[in-house]
């Protein structure tokens, strides 16, 4: 099993692609499960954080 996970930094417009995981494995369930498991440990354990830019203003959003 392989797995690799890049996040992107820097400036994004809305729609963009922010997370990137990619699993290579030799069966199907086992990569479908690592893939789950990578996404709800990412969402878990690492602070990330956003500053958002609307009309209104602009203002730091945590993600954890």
């Amino acid at each position: 099993m392989d797995i690799r996970i890049h996040h992107v930094t820097g400036e994004l417009s809305v729609g963009e692609d922010i997370v990137y995981i990619v699993v290579a494995g030799a069966h199907r369930e086992e990569v479908f499960k690592t893939l789950r498991d990578a996404v709800e440990r990412m969402k878990r354990e690492v602070a990330i954080w956003k500053k958002e830019i609307t009309d209104e203003g602009e203002y730091w959003v945590s993600e954890k």
